[in-house]
């Protein structure tokens, strides 16, 4: 990158960009420090050429997380810096962005930059030196001597003043800029930081994480400059309530808001040679006995044959006894953790021999390419971590007319809103899902605490597995195969309000005990997206049915999507309330799985 280091003019009003200060030699360098520069980039191309090449040549990659810019960003982006690293959000959002560049760098030491030229590379080595020196963080300051800003009015100012004198007077500490983005760490703090934002607030969720860590914290000066080209992505007003929200809540979410201590980054899969699958089961009552005949029948039809098929007996010593009397060719073993699909689930990982192990609710039937499918996306992509597939409701009668596809989820369905082809999701349905077994090896598991236990209607123990493993697991993927289908019967017992409603409300009480172990943003990235868009457009859709056909059905499917959105929340927030009340701290999994 020595081309690169050359100085060019910064085209803002005939300005230039100031000379670099007295740090830029940093001849104390040591050569085994690797530094990793994040850039987050949306339609930036105008911009790199007057920020990559002033990158000093001793930083050891630059990450360039895309936001699927639509312009040249990519192109130029290699074009004047061969060597950058190009990585794609997978969530759109600075802080997704942010977050995504994080778990790809592989430096010693991350600087974050903004790529619109609001940020001076040549400060750079001033972060640097001041990590080496001894700090955990270091984090420009615009309101420090030696520091200034070109690119904030009046308004923004007032209100970063009113934002920073609630920081203080919740955390203490004696921080002067709460909202500027140019920071650099230790990498080896990151799980501290504890970072789960998707927007601009997640710099002020990493100071108030470093605080709360006790990081030691260096503030240094640094000027920011108004953006080069384009117009700014900030919104002040929303951006500024994100961020008060941020200070608020971690303030009295701090205790139940912390990631499992095992959701550090595990050493990498290896890859999958001679994939074999074992198939699972799980059962707990004699009523669905029918049922749990027809979908071991459907595994034996399959076009590919599993190694092997388990059947899991939830604590009920009569339907163990009879099935290991009436049933042949299939290991039946019995739960012996705590009762619950979890603990099911758990119990039949362990006993199983293949290297991804595939999980089959008792009340559904597999199509016959089932496996195969399933198998099929694994060759797709190294990094799968898992492939899950679409999962039909079989109505005992026919739907009934109240009932949205959209809440399909309440009877463990696939539900309208998700992909219509093969792609990546946060999480794994439990009805019909495969994962890699070593992911259980590297101590991830179903969380007991977590899941259906009888007839109690929570979850989420899948979504909370799946946040997890991906923790750990920062460079992987888990896919949704929808060619991959299964069929889900639905007896008369759940498709009646009084399940729909209460389905809903322990929905949002689960919810909340997944954020309190790996994190709000984890925990509600794809519910945002699925309330703002899937929910509001089916309410449309609906009300417009009635105008244009005369459907009233229409009607009651919209007060139903609201009602169940409504008892979801109040779930979630009543969660939220316990948790705290009980002072229930963040735990570490109550089981692990591994030889």
């Amino acid at each position: 990158m020595s081309s690169l280091t050359q100085m060019i003019p910064r085209p803002l009003q005939g300005a230039a960009w100031p000379s670099p200060g007295p740090y830029v030699a940093l001849n104390a360098f040591p050569a085994e420090c690797r530094v990793s520069v994040i850039i987050p980039t949306l339609n930036e191309e105008p911009n790199l050429i007057h920020v990559l090449p002033r990158i000093p040549n001793w930083v050891s990659e630059i990450l360039l997380v895309d936001g699927h810019s639509t312009d040249g960003t990519i192109e130029t982006a290699r074009r004047l810096c061969p060597n950058i690293r190009i990585v794609n959000e997978i969530s759109p959002g600075k802080g997704a962005a942010l977050r995504t560049g994080f778990a790809a760098a592989t430096g010693d030491i991350i600087v974050m930059l903004d790529a619109d030229g609001s940020t001076d590379p040549a400060e750079l080595p001033a972060f640097v030196g001041e990590l080496l020196a001894g700090a955990d963080v270091v984090k420009g300051s615009r309101f420090v001597q030696g520091g200034g800003t070109a690119d904030m009015t009046l308004d923004r100012r007032l209100g970063h003043t009113g934002l920073l004198a609630v920081l203080r007077l919740l955390y203490g500490g004696h921080y002067s800029d709460l909202c500027y983005g140019y920071m650099a760490f230790w990498t080896r703090v990151l799980p501290q930081l504890n970072l789960h934002s998707d927007g601009f607030e997640i710099e002020t969720e990493m100071n108030v994480h470093a605080l709360q860590a006790k990081l030691k914290v260096a503030e240094i000066p640094s000027f920011e400059w108004p953006r080069i080209y384009g117009k700014s992505h900030l919104r002040a007003i929303p951006d500024g309530w994100r961020v008060l929200k941020t200070i608020v809540k971690e303030k009295f979410t701090a205790r139940i808001g912390r990631p499992a201590s095992n959701s550090t980054e595990a050493p990498p899969l290896r890859p999958l040679t001679a994939p074999q699958i074992s198939t699972i089961i799980c059962c707990y009552n004699e009523y669905r006995w029918a049922d749990l005949l027809a979908a071991i029948q459907s595994i034996r039809q399959q076009t590919i044959t599993p190694l092997e098929i388990i059947v899991v007996i939830d604590h009920n010593p009569n339907l163990f006894a009879k099935a290991q009397a009436r049933l042949s060719g299939v290991r039946i073993i019995e739960n012996n953790q705590s009762p619950g699909l979890s603990g099911a689930r758990n119990c039949g990982v362990m006993a199983a021999r293949g290297n991804i192990v595939a999980f089959l609710d008792d009340d559904a039937l597999a199509a016959p390419d089932w496996l195969a499918q399933l198998l099929a996306a694994y060759d797709q992509q190294p990094s799968v971590l898992g492939v899950g597939g679409a999962i039909v409701p079989v109505w005992a009668d026919d739907r009934p007319s109240w009932f949205p596809e959209e809440f399909d989820w309440v009877v463990g369905c696939t539900y309208s809103g998700l992909p219509q082809t093969t792609a990546p999701v946060r999480n794994l349905i439990g009805c019909n899902m495969s994962i890699r077994r070593d992911l259980f090896n590297a101590g991830s598991a179903f969380q007991t605490e977590l899941g259906r236990v009888a007839g109690r209607p929570l979850g989420c123990e899948e979504t909370e597995f799946c946040i997890q493993a991906h923790q750990r697991q920062p460079d992987g993927v888990w896919l949704y195969q929808p060619q991959a289908r299964v069929w889900h019967r639905v007896s008369p017992d759940r498709s009646n309000w009084h399940y729909f409603t209460a389905r809903c409300y322990g929905e949002g009480l689960s919810k909340a005990k997944v954020a309190r172990r790996v994190g709000h943003g984890p925990a509600l990235a794809a519910e945002r997206d699925y309330v703002g868009h899937t929910l509001r457009r089916s309410i449309l859709r609906n009300l417009a049915a009635v105008w244009q056909r005369g459907d009233f059905s229409g009607l009651i499917r919209a007060a139903s999507i609201s009602i169940g959105l409504s008892l979801t929340l109040t779930g979630y927030l009543i969660g939220l309330f316990i948790g705290a009340q009980r002072d229930e701290p963040h735990r570490t999994p109550a089981v692990t799985l591994g030889h």
